[in-house]
Formats: C-alpha cells, structure tokens, sequence
C-alpha cells in the first residue's frame, strides 16, 4: 500500500522520466526486430514486465535485469554485430540508465533541479556522441584489412582512456 501511496503522488517530472524507463528498452526491443532477429512473445512479456518493475522501482536491480535481458537477446538472436540498429539500441540502453537514475534521486515526489536536469543531460548527450562516433570508427575499420599489433593495440588503449578523462572533466564541469 505503501508504494501504491507514494505512486499516487508522482508529478509530471517524475512520470516522465518513469515513462522513459518503461518505454527505453521497449526501443531497444523494436531495433532489435528491424535488424532481424526473432522477438518472441516471451522475451517481450519479460522485457515488460522487467521494465514496469524499474520504472515502479527504479533504486531495484530490476534496471540491471533490463540490461542483461536486451544484450543477452540481442547477442544470442541476431546476427548483424555492426548495424546501425545496434547503435539505436546502445542509445534506447543509455536513455533508460540515465532515466532511472534520475527518477531514483529521491523519493516519488521529489522534483528535480533544472541545473541537475541539464547535467545530466549533457551527460547523455556527450555519451551518445562518443557511443556514435565509436560505432563508426568500428563501421568503417571492418572495411580495412588491418594486421593486429600489440603496440598499436596499447597505444590506442591510452588514447582512449586519455580521451575519458578529458570528456569526464568536461561533463562534471568545474569542482566546488
């Protein structure tokens, strides 16, 4: 009665970002079908359900269920590993963590600052940019026939964390 309680005084913000939660993996679900891979009713009545449960609930593991259910899915049932369907679900997954954790912040009725909002959105965004940009780094290096080498391998590791450093201090903006 208690949850019942608390979700009857849910504002529109609230409600909003718990229908992101909800509908996030169902996004994912449908990209996953336009690639091609088989959606059963199973997976979806689960996928639903696990959803509802996170977007009811998001502090539960319920979102963490969400997750494995649509990579598990998407690894085990197509076979494309590179379309730009996969890009549309790595963005469907990052809109419903970032929607989850901001409807988990507090209570039910809690209200979120404007300022809060935008970082987080800034955050989003900055993501889905670099998620972007790897994907067609990816796209494009399946097209050249490149010999593997441990110290080019190393060097583009150090890049890479180099570059998360960079984006994160940017993203946090100035420390108090």
């Amino acid at each position: 009665m208690r949850l019942l309680d608390e979700l009857s005084r849910l504002g529109g913000q609230q409600l909003m970002l718990r229908a992101l939660v909800l509908l996030a993996p169902l996004l994912a679900a449908t990209a996953e079908q336009r690639a091609g891979a088989t959606v059963s009713v199973w997976y979806l009545a689960s996928l639903v359900l696990a959803s509802l449960v996170a977007a009811l609930l998001p502090d539960s593991h319920a979102g963490l269920l969400v997750v494995l259910l649509v990579g598990g899915h998407w690894l085990t049932s197509s076979g494309q590993s590179l379309s730009l369907w996969v890009l549309c679900i790595a963005l469907a997954l990052a809109l419903f963590h970032v929607a989850g954790l901001l409807a988990s912040y507090g209570p039910p009725s809690v209200v979120l600052e404007p300022e809060l909002l935008r970082f987080w959105l800034r955050r989003y965004a900055v993501c889905a940019a670099v998620t972007a940009l790897v994907w067609l780094v990816a796209r494009v290096s399946t097209g050249l026939s490149l010999s593997g080498s441990a110290l080019v391998f190393g060097a583009g590791l150090l890049v890479v964390a180099g570059w998360s450093v960079l984006l994160s201090r940017l993203v946090a903006g100035p420390t108090r």
